[in-house]
């Protein structure tokens, strides 16, 4: 059987980073970016806040700016509070 994320290198994405982002209907969900690549993906919990995973290594520098990327939407969203139609395994995850 073939996975629905397979061939979507074109996004960026590699296939242990493609099971965790991708619904099983082959739907992307809200992802990570670092360097022009997906890294990983994130989440957002019912305080509002917004849970991140990297899956790939980024360095120190990287992970910084995930971090201050994910407080930065944490802010700008506020009391908004939403949830993809498209629930991935990875999304899922991280705000149980």
């Amino acid at each position: 059987m073939q996975r629905r994320w397979d061939g979507r290198s074109a996004i960026g994405t590699s296939a242990p980073t493609g099971e965790a982002l991708f619904d099983r209907n082959g739907n992307i969900g809200p992802t990570v970016w670092w360097g022009g690549r997906v890294v990983g993906g994130w989440g957002q919990r019912q305080d509002g806040e917004i849970a991140c995973r990297l899956l790939e290594e980024v360095g120190a520098e990287g992970s910084a700016a995930v971090a201050q990327a994910a407080h930065n939407l944490r802010e700008r969203l506020a009391e908004i509070r939403f949830t993809p139609r498209f629930r991935t395994p990875l999304e899922r995850e991280l705000v149980a």
